[in-house]
């Protein structure tokens, strides 16, 4: 069967990652003569014309990107299949949790020839306690293990999250790989000399798994040593049960003098302002803007948790400390704050590691690779 000229859906449940995250490997994929169809729920209007100047067309399967409500799964699995009927592609490409599920069971119904998924980091629901999560667990766990016994390749973007299905029984057959998260287009995120001054920056959603409440608490803490520091924070409000609100998020830029730049389209400018980059998250599955970060050349602090200890090699390009520490979170941007050689050392190996394992078109190749082999059954 010749590789070329097929149908390929690449079907998200956030139609700006299919941009930002997946842009390079849709690129590829319509070089290579493939027609490519991307998925997600917001409406036409809003992506259509950017994935058509990558090649790409856009269809829409209305739904929404949290909870796993009876019916709203059942309509979004009806919506998958109408679709998957009209196209039927070759190849669909599933990745975030709800198009997985919901995605998953619709293409194994309608006998498409190739799925793969990607599981670009498990739902807090995996690292929290109580009912409702052990529910979602639940039933998330039971969707993963379904369509990963007839997916052609499940990919991970780190060793713990593929540790866990193994562990429990949720890859019933050998067909996972790992992958370097993402990747990251090391000539848009171009090298970028490194400031004098310290300059501290996270760029994340303003979540608190993503180690908002202990960023600040360091920040406060270094700001006392050191009460010139500029602080930058770039991130959108947002309505995940575990966002800050608009009154918190006030409160915290008037007690912690940080320079809070809202939502950005473009973070390189940030990135170019920085000289120091943290994310302090719970969990990731392979944190973009940590590689980001890298490609530019910048320190990292981040936290030994899955994900984003594969991007921190300890010592030399950064530190990784415990989650929800906020004092050694303070003690090692202390340490770069004082040390402009440690910085300068630190951000010349962040670029060198990026190159050498990060870059967008060496990720995409490993993936391609997989995905256009015939599966061994």
């Amino acid at each position: 069967m010749s590789n070329t000229g097929k149908i390929f859906c690449i079907v998200a449940s956030n139609g700006v990652s299919l941009l930002n995250f997946r842009g390079a490997f849709i690129r590829e994929l319509v070089s290579l003569g493939h027609r490519v169809v991307c998925v997600s729920i917001e409406p036409a209007s809003e992506l259509s014309a950017q994935l058509a100047a990558l090649g790409a067309e856009y269809r829409q399967v209305c739904g929404d990107r949290t909870g796993i409500g009876l019916l709203s799964g059942l309509k979004m699995i009806r919506g998958y299949r109408r679709l998957f009927r009209e196209l039927r592609p070759d190849h669909c490409f599933l990745y975030m949790s709800k198009p997985i599920a919901f995605g998953g069971i619709a293409a194994i119904r309608c006998k498409l020839p190739h799925i793969h998924i990607l599981v670009n980091g498990l739902e807090n629901a995996y690292y929290r306690h109580g009912l409702k999560d052990a529910l979602v667990r639940f039933v998330m766990s039971a969707f993963y293990k379904h369509v990963s016994r007839q997916a052609d390749n499940v990919f991970f973007q780190n060793p713990d999250d593929r540790n866990y299905f193994l562990e429990h029984r949720l890859l019933p057959r050998d067909n996972s790989s790992l992958v370097n998260g993402s990747g990251v287009d090391m000539q848009h995120f171009a090298k970028a000399e490194l400031p004098k001054d310290p300059i501290i920056l996270m760029v994340a959603r303003l979540l608190w798994s993503k180690g908002i409440r202990e960023f600040l608490k360091a920040v406060r803490t270094v700001k006392l040593q050191h009460p010139e520091l500029k602080v930058l924070l770039v991130g959108g409000l947002d309505d995940n049960d575990e966002a800050l609100s608009q009154d918190e998020l006030q409160s915290f830029i008037e007690e912690f003098d940080i320079e809070y730049c809202g939502y950005a389209e473009d973070v390189r400018p940030y990135l170019r302002r920085c000289s120091i980059f943290v994310l302090p998250s719970y969990h990731e599955g392979l944190p973009r803007s940590v590689l980001e970060a890298m490609a530019v050349g910048r320190p990292i602090i981040s936290t030994d948790v899955p994900g984003c200890r594969e991007t921190v090699i300890e010592g030399e390009n950064g530190f990784l400390v415990p989650a929800k520490d906020a004092a050694a979170l303070a003690e090692k941007m202390l340490l770069l704050v004082e040390n402009p050689e440690l910085r300068q050392k630190m951000a010349e190996s962040s670029f060198q590691i990026c190159l050498e394992r990060f870059e967008v078109g060496k990720v995409n190749q490993s993936m391609l690779k997989k995905i256009f082999v015939e599966p061994q059954n």
